[in-house]
């Protein structure tokens, strides 16, 4: 009898066990076939990912240093000592000597843009007018030896010896290898893969109040940005009152007007002193440069002026922020006269300037 249950309970047994490999088997398969079945799909999940970060862009930076009036030169029949050419005469016709001090700040920017105030020319026929300027075509040395890449012409003095000087102008900085840009003309210039466009204008000749004027400026931004391809545009103006602190009405409202028409910056100079800056729409305005290798009186009253620096951060060819620096300088390194070589300043000079542009800022 007992026999027999043994055998009963070993059949039981087996078959138990045989159910519970047949059980396991099934299920390792199960589990077997559906690992292979997601494999590829896991594998595929990180081949994107891995593509992906591929694709990401690096990130770019980027500076660009604008500068104010630069007459490189002098005016006709100016007979006083300590002239700007009596000056390049002194220091043995060394085109380094008038920009040096600035030179290190123009060489660690991307991009150095002033305004040329005056043309480069032979020319002797001028306007009848008091401060007819030019320089000599040599004076584009003063320029590329000391990293300026760039100028606007779009000012009072360019056509100072009539049309053949502006063109004679032009000749010169393309012979030099120099960017120039206003009225009609723009400049474009790639950095670090971000193209940026440059226009120049007088306001004299673009009134904010004239539905033309307003018009040219819209569609010489809209060519820039949409048939050029430029990431960034900039519009350096030539306005305001002479000698006057605070930017007046008509200069705030074409620099809105500028903004709201695409332009990612506005530039201004011309009032021969320092004026404030304002945000507009995200967007940064600074009203005037002020003088800065100013050839145009030997000793103003007023020597304050500025480098003012735009860094820019880019993923491919989206803008991802931007920064402003804005340097202190001197127009000239001497006491009691211009000496034509202006200097970054330094401690209690710089903050006094600081407070200066701050006081007329908006």
């Amino acid at each position: 009898m007992n026999h027999k249950l043994n055998k009963k309970k070993v059949a039981f047994v087996i078959i138990i066990a045989v159910l519970i490999i047949s059980l396991g088997v099934f299920l390792f398969n199960n589990v077997n076939q559906s690992t292979k079945k997601e494999t590829p799909k896991k594998v595929q999940e990180k081949t994107v990912q891995k593509e992906e970060k591929k694709k990401e862009e690096p990130e770019v930076n980027f500076t660009i240093s604008f500068a104010g009036d630069c007459t490189l030169g002098n005016y006709a029949g100016q007979a006083y000592d300590g002239s700007f050419n009596q000056e390049y005469k002194r220091q043995g016709n060394d085109p380094t000597y008038f920009l040096k001090k600035v030179k290190d700040v123009f060489e660690k920017d991307d991009l150095t843009v002033v305004n040329l105030e005056g043309p480069f020319t032979t020319a002797s026929n001028h306007l009848e007018k008091e401060f007819p300027f030019s320089g000599a075509p040599e004076y584009t040395k003063i320029l590329t030896s000391s990293s300026v890449e760039a100028v606007t012409l779009a000012n009072n003095h360019s056509e100072d010896y009539y049309e053949a000087g502006l063109q004679d102008t032009k000749k010169y900085l393309d012979e030099a290898s120099i960017g120039h840009f206003g009225y009609d003309d723009s400049y474009i210039k790639e950095i670090k893969g971000i193209k940026c466009g440059f226009l120049g204008y007088r306001s004299l000749s673009v009134s904010m109040n004239n539905e033309s004027g307003h018009q040219k400026i819209q569609e010489a931004i809209n060519h820039l940005k949409n048939e050029e391809q430029c990431q960034l545009v900039f519009v350096y103006y030539h306005w305001g009152i002479e000698r006057q602190y605070q930017a007046n009405e008509d200069q705030r409202s074409l620099a809105k007007f500028t903004i709201d028409a695409g332009a990612d910056a506005v530039i201004g100079s011309h009032p021969h002193v320092v004026q404030g800056t304002e945000t507009y729409n995200g967007k940064p305005i600074v009203y005037s440069l002020g003088n800065f290798c100013f050839g145009g009186n030997r000793n103003p009253s007023d020597t304050d002026t500025m480098i003012y620096q735009l860094s820019y951060s880019f993923k491919g060819t989206i803008q991802t922020g931007y920064q402003v620096q804005i340097i202190p300088c001197s127009l000239t390194s001497s006491r009691g006269r211009n000496d034509y070589q202006p200097y970054v300043l330094q401690d209690e000079q710089a903050s006094r300037v600081m407070e200066k542009i701050k006081k007329y800022s908006y």
